[in-house]
């Protein structure tokens, strides 16, 4: 029973869509070269920062990336990261584990030995750690999470822009002064946060949105409060998308739109793009909050959490102004270079560009624009598609070889 305990509180892990990155050395980034130069402090841990936070640390010793996450409480690994490495002989029970997306519930073991996890200045002795298949959804780089459990006496300091974390005890050493506080509400160990959504001249949400650092995204509607709203009918200008590997329990269909605007304390970001679900059941099918709160909001703040009274801090970033776009690409995919040599196709938009030229999903991309994929690293991926309008893919379904040709279009 405290194993079935243990699982039923992993409530959201991964609203998932769109570009995950390989392995990366955080030696390579240069955490001073910014638009405002800042010397970070050797209390600061440095994170790779791409649509999710990844934390280099080590596990008994063994390295890896793991992937901080709001929407869970504990330690998790990756199946491939599990057992491709010299772990010693763990004790562990089955179990089952729920997530977004709205298939089943993934086949899991979950470790009830204890294991000792760090990073920089943070170690702890962790256990009842879940086993599961991390990669096919974020790509090779996530070999697993850290959630929020450690965290509770803490008040988390998260650097987007400058690429860093920090952990304080208390607010004396942090000056809050340039910050707005915004009360979030407590329930089941998750966090929620009041906002206001202007969806258009018709549809107002005023509601609270789960506080999700594990989702890339940034808003997405939960498709109760999409019903609620009647936004299938009050949204005209939409756009289908469907994915194989929409989170932990896997199939996803949404919709992605622009509302007006989104207010957060006091700031107003206006014309978001954001989505609202369809899914039947899973973490995007719940009715007691309406949606999740992703990076793709956040990341245009410096964010503080305090986990001790509840409270959200926010201060814009350099990117707070950053226009929020639709997909260029019309697909999404996760880099899978280093366990399966190939970029592999998770989820399309209906009717974009990617799609009727043929493109499907679990189509394996070797080779783009006549470049092989593994010369397109993780930190130039995002970059390399900002550059590009037309695209020539070499990809690989059952086994056979096959080049599919098409212009990049925003999907709206």
């Amino acid at each position: 029973m405290r194993i079935i305990f243990f699982i039923i509180l992993v409530v959201t892990m991964f609203s998932c869509s769109g570009v995950s990155k390989s392995k990366v050395n955080t030696n390579d980034l240069d955490q001073t070269e910014t638009a405002d130069t800042l010397t970070i402090s050797k209390d600061a841990v440095p994170i790779v920062y791409q649509r999710h936070i990844y934390i280099p640390s080590t596990v008994d010793s063994i390295l890896g990336n793991f992937v901080f996450d709001t929407g869970a409480d504990g330690l998790y690994f990756d199946s491939t990261y599990y057992v491709s490495n010299s772990f010693r002989k763990f004790k562990f029970v089955n179990a089952k584990l729920p997530g977004a997306g709205s298939g089943d519930p993934q086949r899991v073991i979950v470790i009830t030995d204890t294991v000792s996890f760090k990073f920089e200045n943070y170690s702890n002795n962790l256990t009842f750690i879940p086993v599961f298949s991390l990669k096919p959804i974020l790509g090779d780089f996530a070999d697993g999470i850290f959630g929020k459990q450690d965290f509770a006496n803490k008040i988390l300091e998260i650097n987007y822009f400058h690429q860093f974390i920090r952990l304080n005890n208390d607010f004396s050493a942090v000056d809050i002064s340039d910050y707005i506080k915004i009360s979030m509400k407590k329930e089941r160990n998750r966090l929620f946060v009041p906002v206001t959504i202007q969806i258009n001249d018709t549809v107002t949400i005023q509601d609270y949105l789960l506080l999700d650092i594990g989702s890339g995204s940034s808003i997405t509607i939960t498709s109760a409060a999409a019903n609620k709203y009647k936004l299938s009918d009050k949204i005209n200008s939409k756009v289908p998308h469907y994915t194989k590997y929409g989170g932990i329990s896997g199939h996803s269909s949404s919709f992605d739109f622009k509302a007006d605007s989104i207010k957060i304390g006091k700031y107003k970001l206006n014309n978001v793009t954001m989505s609202y679900s369809e899914d039947k059941s899973g973490a995007l099918s719940r009715d007691n909050y309406a949606g999740l709160l992703g990076n793709g909001i956040l990341e245009r703040f410096d964010v503080m959490i305090d986990f001790i009274n509840n409270d959200l801090y926010l201060k814009p970033n350099p990117n707070y102004n950053k226009s929020f776009n639709f997909s260029k690409l019309g697909f999404g995919y996760v880099d899978r270079n280093a366990t399966m040599n190939a970029w592999i196709v998770t989820g399309l938009y209906k009717g974009s560009n990617a799609e009727i030229a043929g493109l499907e999903i679990d189509d394996k991309i070797i080779s783009v624009n006549g470049k092989d994929i593994h010369e397109i690293p993780f930190i130039e991926q995002a970059d390399f598609w900002k550059k590009t309008n037309r695209v020539s893919l070499i990809i690989l379904r059952n086994s056979e070889e096959k080049r599919i040709e098409f212009d990049l279009k925003y999907v709206l």
